[in-house]
């Protein structure tokens, strides 16, 4: 390469390492102390690291992961923006926000209306997050209102065919923690929930499939959180396969890796 190129690939990198951080500190600065809905399922001692000592990541995301994680933001962005014209569109209003649904969202009979990335907290268990959009269906029943919960999700296509192909059925479970617990969140505030649906989009092909999470998801949520914070009161919690880490080959992709190394001399292998 001629001394007078440069290095695309590195300037992208930087655009997306700056894009994160600002991401970062619009959605979490001041707020570090919330436990983030996102690691629903996740290792509990990462949780600790994160929300609890607020330890700075010691093994930060590298260039092809930021650009993997880009194309999942790309497809959220895109779907979202569509659902916001077709509120344009049906004139529905748009400036609505989470705090006033649904008895301010506008709606004609039989007409749906979207609410996008709306932000849910639980406070007696310190959890914080975003769902990615909510579906709102006027019955035109005493003005009654029907309440769907979506996550969108981007899977490589081997996973996809995993958990939608013949045979027997993959499930992503932090997936449905992570649904679930805006689930909660979205009917201790709204007062009903009526559904919740996995929305997958394949990276490979394009294809879209939707996997229904069961209502009876949102107590196991709760308890999730709840039993992190009873662990995490009593300190940094031990080792244990199947809680710290979930699975041995997260440690691999962990943000605290290093700091987690140092700690306890763990042995990280690239086992699946």
């Amino acid at each position: 390469m001629n001394r007078k190129q440069h290095d695309i690939g590195q300037i992208y990198a930087q655009y997306l390492n700056a894009e994160n951080e600002k991401n970062r500190l619009e959605r979490y600065d001041g707020k570090e102390y919330y436990y983030h809905a996102s690691g629903s399922g996740k290792c509990s001692r990462q949780l600790y690291y994160q929300s609890v000592e607020k330890t700075k990541p010691t093994n930060p995301a590298d260039a092809k992961s930021m650009r993997v994680m880009r194309l999942g933001t790309i497809v959220h962005e895109d779907i979202q923006k569509s659902l916001v014209l077709y509120n344009i569109n049906n004139n529905i209003n748009n400036n609505i926000n989470s705090d006033n649904i649904p008895s301010e969202l506008t709606l004609s009979v039989g007409k749906n209306g979207f609410v996008i990335e709306g932000e849910v907290i639980i406070k007696e268990l310190n959890v914080r997050g975003f769902f990615d959009l909510l579906q709102i269906l006027n019955s035109g029943v005493n003005d009654s209102k029907t309440i769907f919960l979506y996550d969108i999700k981007t899977a490589a296509d081997y996973s996809f065919r995993r958990m939608f192909g013949t045979g027997k059925t993959t499930k992503m479970n932090h997936h449905e923690l992570q649904l679930a617990t805006y689930g909660y969140a979205v009917k201790e505030k709204y007062g009903r929930l009526d559904g919740m649906y996995l929305m997958y989009y394949n990276k490979t092909t394009s294809v879209i499939k939707y996997m229904e999470v069961p209502l009876t998801m949102l107590n196991t949520a709760y308890m999730f959180w709840a039993n992190i914070n009873k662990e995490h009161s009593k300190g940094l919690p031990p080792l244990q396969e199947g809680v710290s880490p979930v699975m041995k080959w997260e440690c691999n992709y962990c943000n605290y890796l290093d700091h987690c190394k140092n700690n306890n001399q763990i042995k990280v292998t690239n086992n699946e």
